[in-house]
């Protein structure tokens, strides 16, 4: 049965561990350290999960006019999803040990490549391991996936499009899920220019969480949007510094069963590689 839900708990993906349709994805990773995440999941990771590598696997090259993780060439990603195992009947589940913020951008990309049937794992790789669920070391191989691409071209927005937006005039809500002081521009640890988008809103991707990195209840989260009056917005978009911890507002306005925003894959890092753009700094 095809996966409705944004998210799964450790209990219910513990129970579809049998499931021959399903494939588990882990994507842990840290900004500061490209090679951690791989170390971990070597070491132990949920049984039949792969590996897949923000920066190598989830972006794809830097460029002059970029930001820091663009989207990854199309052929490139969906020859990588064949050879991983992925079918068109597959069940993803993808996790991570960070708030879930890079696990949300591949959960995005499978509905950008036109696979809506995935899921990420609620309070990720910690609340496994806190429910004492089985993990191990073993690298799967799985035989090579029919996976076929069929890219959803109207779910993003670019930088021209802001401009122009913000050159005619007419209303537009941008939401950047950065934290306040980055929004702000009060400090910057990974772009060298710090502050924001004139006409964006700040909400940070971490209100939609628990203090363990799980999400909130949905009434909680319904709440969050209303509080911002984003709830009946017919068109908006999410943004961050690099396209990653965006796609985490985009799983809290679906379990909010609100219209889905565009994703900004550039953002901020993309944002400043041109100089004639805009930038309010609060410092």
């Amino acid at each position: 049965m095809p996966i409705k839900k944004p998210l799964i708990s450790s209990r219910n993906l513990s129970e579809k561990m049998d499931d021959p349709y399903l494939m588990i994805i882990d994507t842990r990773f840290s900004l500061f350290d490209s090679d951690l995440g791989y170390n971990l999941y070597k070491k132990s990771h949920i049984p039949g999960a792969i590996y897949a590598h923000l920066d190598k696997d989830l972006a794809g090259s830097i460029t002059s006019s970029s930001g820091r993780h663009p989207l990854p060439d199309i052929e490139n990603i969906c020859s990588k999803l064949k050879i991983w195992g992925i079918n068109n009947s597959s069940h993803i589940v993808v996790y991570d040990d960070n708030n879930s913020a890079f696990a949300a951008r591949l959960w995005w990309m499978f509905k950008w490549l036109g696979h809506s049937n995935v899921t990420v794992l609620n309070g990720g790789f910690d609340d496994w391991c806190k429910n004492k669920y089985p993990i191990n070391s073993d690298i799967p191989i799985y035989k090579k996936g029919n996976f076929e691409c069929k890219i959803s071209n109207d779910i993003t927005w670019s930088s021209e499009k802001i401009m122009n937006w913000m050159s005619s005039s007419q209303d537009f809500v941008l939401v950047d899920a950065r934290d306040s002081n980055r929004y702000k521009g009060i400090e910057e640890p990974i772009d060298n220019v710090a502050g924001h988008i004139p006409g964006s809103i700040n909400i940070p991707f971490t209100e939609f969480l628990r203090n363990d990195g799980s999400w909130k209840d949905k009434n909680e989260i319904i709440s969050i949007w209303k509080h911002y009056n984003i709830n009946t917005l017919k068109e908006w978009g999410v943004m961050c510094g690099s396209g990653v911890t965006a796609c985490h507002l985009l799983i809290s306005a679906e379990i909010a069963n609100i219209n889905p925003p565009k994703l900004y894959p550039g953002s901020w890092s993309e944002w400043i590689s041109d100089k004639s753009r805009p930038i309010i700094n609060e410092r």
